[in-house]
């Protein structure tokens, strides 16, 4: 279970888009963010999507009758949004706690981009980066908390669930994490912040997958996080 579990992370968060990197010559990053983020969706967040359908369908030991409680998307009332924005505020007030003492973090945009957009192409830039923020946390839910840490868990206990869970979003995260620390030159102060807050973001999601018993706490947590961050930078 657990070699087609990597393998469906790995070719979901790895294969396609180092792949298209050498066919291009160049890693997507690159272009601009807006034109970016299509080519992560269609390169590593669809893929984290339909991989573990495809997975639990097709090649997973066992005949799995219902697919939203294999990847944990059951719902339960209020309880699992209740935890996610539990667990939201906690982990804004510690990454508050971790950015004063390590300082900033890796930005993750290219040097030159930002500044505001008003009138209809800001309206437009909006919708876009909600769009995208949707989808991004359901295929990141699906294949994290939903497919690794259910299934992990249950076979393996709940730590164990957590805890590689953990290990693995961090890593899918790598690339890119190397990738603007070239681009902004970043010192290791700014990496240690960057893993830091990376890895106490993806604890935090664990930990309400858990509490909150379902995908959807997670999501509602990886959801706020964007919301903060659209919101923080819409101030800036």
């Amino acid at each position: 279970m657990i070699k087609r579990i990597l393998l469906a992370w790995f070719g979901a968060n790895f294969v396609l888009a180092g792949a298209f990197a050498l066919l291009t010559g160049g890693w997507y990053l690159r272009l601009p963010t807006s034109v970016g983020m299509i080519a992560e969706l269609s390169l590593i967040m669809l893929p984290n999507l339909f991989f573990p359908i495809l997975l639990l369908r097709y090649a997973w030991p066992v005949p799995v009758d219902n697919m939203r409680q294999a990847l944990g998307w059951q719902r339960i009332g209020w309880r699992p949004f209740l935890i996610g924005g539990a667990a939201f505020a906690i982990y804004l007030i510690l990454s508050s706690l971790s950015s004063s003492l390590l300082g900033s973090s890796i930005p993750y945009s290219l040097p030159g981009e930002g500044g505001g957009v008003s009138g209809l192409a800001g309206v437009v830039l909006l919708l876009y980066f909600i769009v995208f923020v949707i989808i991004t946390v359901t295929c990141e839910e699906t294949m994290f908390r939903g497919l690794i840490q259910t299934q992990i868990s249950q076979k393996y206990g709940v730590w164990i669930g957590i805890l590689l869970t953990v290990v693995l979003f961090g890593l899918r995260h790598l690339p890119a994490d190397i990738f603007y620390a070239q681009v902004w030159q970043a010192t290791p102060r700014m990496w240690l912040a960057r893993q830091t807050d990376l890895y106490l973001a993806a604890t935090a999601l664990g930990l309400a997958r858990y509490f909150g018993r379902s995908t959807y706490a997670s999501a509602t947590m990886h959801l706020m996080i964007f919301i903060f961050i659209l919101i923080a930078g819409f101030f800036q």
